[in-house]
Protein backbone atom coordinates (compact mmCIF):
# COMPACT_ATOMS: atom_id res chain seq x y z
CA UNK A 1 0.00 0.00 0.00
CA UNK A 2 2.56 2.86 1.02
CA UNK A 3 4.51 1.77 -2.58
CA UNK A 4 1.74 2.29 -4.35
CA UNK A 5 1.22 5.75 -2.24
CA UNK A 6 4.72 6.49 -3.12
CA UNK A 7 4.57 5.88 -6.84
CA UNK A 8 1.09 7.51 -7.43
CA UNK A 9 1.67 10.59 -5.57
CA UNK A 10 5.32 10.81 -7.52
CA UNK A 11 3.46 10.45 -10.80
CA UNK A 12 0.77 13.10 -9.69
CA UNK A 13 3.26 15.64 -7.92
CA UNK A 14 6.87 15.61 -8.98
CA UNK A 15 6.38 14.61 -12.82
CA UNK A 16 3.87 17.56 -13.67
CA UNK A 17 6.21 20.13 -11.96
CA UNK A 18 9.57 18.37 -13.91
CA UNK A 19 7.41 18.38 -17.13
CA UNK A 20 7.02 22.60 -16.55
CA UNK A 21 10.17 23.33 -15.69
CA UNK A 22 11.50 21.34 -18.19
CA UNK A 23 9.45 23.41 -20.77
CA UNK A 24 10.53 26.88 -19.54
CA UNK A 25 13.98 25.18 -20.13
CA UNK A 26 13.33 24.07 -23.85
CA UNK A 27 11.27 27.61 -24.64
CA UNK A 28 14.40 29.80 -23.19
CA UNK A 29 16.83 27.70 -25.24
CA UNK A 30 14.32 27.50 -28.52
CA UNK A 31 14.61 31.45 -28.22
CA UNK A 32 18.39 31.32 -27.81
CA UNK A 33 18.95 29.19 -30.77
CA UNK A 34 16.85 31.11 -32.75
CA UNK A 35 18.72 34.11 -32.12
CA UNK A 36 22.38 32.21 -32.76
CA UNK A 37 20.62 31.39 -35.89
CA UNK A 38 20.73 28.04 -35.40
CA UNK A 39 18.40 25.23 -35.82
CA UNK A 40 15.78 26.00 -33.00
CA UNK A 41 14.06 22.59 -33.27
CA UNK A 42 17.12 21.23 -31.45
CA UNK A 43 15.70 22.46 -28.42
CA UNK A 44 13.39 19.86 -27.56
CA UNK A 45 16.59 17.12 -28.72
CA UNK A 46 18.56 16.82 -24.77
CA UNK A 47 21.69 15.80 -26.44
CA UNK A 48 21.60 17.78 -30.11
CA UNK A 49 20.51 20.63 -27.81
CA UNK A 50 23.95 20.78 -26.06
CA UNK A 51 25.55 20.24 -29.12
CA UNK A 52 23.58 22.87 -31.00
CA UNK A 53 24.10 25.62 -28.24
CA UNK A 54 27.66 24.85 -28.04
CA UNK A 55 28.34 24.97 -31.63
CA UNK A 56 26.72 28.31 -32.07
CA UNK A 57 28.27 29.68 -28.32
CA UNK A 58 32.17 28.67 -28.96
CA UNK A 59 32.01 27.77 -32.58
CA UNK A 60 34.40 24.90 -31.84
CA UNK A 61 33.50 21.46 -32.89
CA UNK A 62 36.14 19.80 -30.19
CA UNK A 63 33.77 21.75 -27.41
CA UNK A 64 30.66 20.51 -29.07
CA UNK A 65 31.50 17.06 -29.22
CA UNK A 66 32.88 16.77 -25.64
CA UNK A 67 30.08 18.45 -24.28
CA UNK A 68 27.23 16.55 -26.17
CA UNK A 69 29.08 13.29 -25.70
CA UNK A 70 29.04 14.15 -21.63
CA UNK A 71 25.30 14.87 -21.92
CA UNK A 72 25.19 11.27 -23.17
CA UNK A 73 27.05 9.66 -20.47
CA UNK A 74 25.16 11.65 -17.79
CA UNK A 75 21.99 10.78 -19.15
CA UNK A 76 22.83 6.75 -19.76
CA UNK A 77 24.81 6.52 -16.11
CA UNK A 78 20.95 8.41 -14.62
CA UNK A 79 18.99 5.81 -16.60
CA UNK A 80 21.28 2.58 -15.67
CA UNK A 81 21.58 3.79 -12.06
CA UNK A 82 25.71 3.72 -12.12
CA UNK A 83 26.57 4.76 -8.72
CA UNK A 84 23.91 2.52 -6.94
CA UNK A 85 26.65 -0.10 -6.39
CA UNK A 86 29.99 0.59 -4.79
CA UNK A 87 31.75 -0.36 -7.80
CA UNK A 88 30.47 1.81 -10.06
CA UNK A 89 30.41 5.08 -7.75
CA UNK A 90 33.61 6.14 -9.35
CA UNK A 91 32.34 5.87 -12.61
CA UNK A 92 29.20 7.80 -11.76
CA UNK A 93 31.82 11.02 -9.78
CA UNK A 94 33.50 11.34 -12.86
CA UNK A 95 30.99 11.02 -15.83
CA UNK A 96 29.42 13.90 -13.23
CA UNK A 97 31.73 15.90 -12.97
CA UNK A 98 32.63 16.33 -16.88
CA UNK A 99 29.65 16.98 -17.64
CA UNK A 100 29.55 19.57 -14.91
CA UNK A 101 32.75 20.77 -16.12
CA UNK A 102 31.26 20.94 -19.67
CA UNK A 103 28.24 22.65 -18.96
CA UNK A 104 29.70 25.47 -16.99
CA UNK A 105 32.44 26.11 -20.04
CA UNK A 106 29.57 26.00 -22.41
CA UNK A 107 27.44 28.41 -20.46
CA UNK A 108 30.51 30.73 -20.01
CA UNK A 109 30.85 31.22 -23.65
CA UNK A 110 27.10 31.64 -24.40
CA UNK A 111 27.50 34.03 -21.50
CA UNK A 112 30.10 35.89 -23.70
CA UNK A 113 28.14 35.91 -26.86
CA UNK A 114 25.30 37.62 -25.85
CA UNK A 115 27.29 39.66 -23.91
CA UNK A 116 26.98 39.06 -20.02
CA UNK A 117 29.34 38.15 -17.31
CA UNK A 118 30.38 34.94 -15.69
CA UNK A 119 27.77 35.14 -12.83
CA UNK A 120 25.26 35.12 -15.79
CA UNK A 121 27.23 31.94 -17.15
CA UNK A 122 26.98 30.23 -13.69
CA UNK A 123 23.36 30.87 -13.76
CA UNK A 124 22.77 28.94 -16.89
CA UNK A 125 24.06 26.04 -15.04
CA UNK A 126 22.43 26.24 -11.76
CA UNK A 127 18.47 27.92 -12.58
CA UNK A 128 18.29 27.25 -16.60
CA UNK A 129 14.26 28.21 -16.43
CA UNK A 130 15.28 31.41 -15.57
CA UNK A 131 18.68 32.94 -16.85
CA UNK A 132 17.93 30.75 -20.47
CA UNK A 133 14.48 32.88 -20.96
CA UNK A 134 16.31 36.17 -20.01
CA UNK A 135 18.99 35.71 -22.40
CA UNK A 136 16.66 36.25 -24.70
CA UNK A 137 14.23 38.76 -23.24
CA UNK A 138 16.71 40.98 -21.81
CA UNK A 139 17.10 42.83 -25.08
CA UNK A 140 20.71 40.73 -25.52
CA UNK A 141 22.04 40.37 -28.70
CA UNK A 142 24.14 37.52 -29.84
CA UNK A 143 27.52 39.12 -30.49
CA UNK A 144 28.77 35.54 -32.43
CA UNK A 145 31.08 32.47 -31.08
CA UNK A 146 33.84 33.41 -28.74
CA UNK A 147 36.86 31.21 -28.41
CA UNK A 148 38.39 30.14 -25.12
CA UNK A 149 41.13 33.00 -24.82
CA UNK A 150 40.60 35.67 -22.74
CA UNK A 151 37.33 36.80 -20.71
Amino acid sequence: MDDLFLANSMLTLWFPAVVILSLGTVAGRWAALGKMGRRRWAAIVPIFSTWEVSEGASGSRVLSTVAATASAAFLISVLLGLGRHYETQWVATLILALWIVTQLVVSERLARAFGAGPGFAAGLVLVPIVTYPLLVMDGKVYLGPVDGAGA
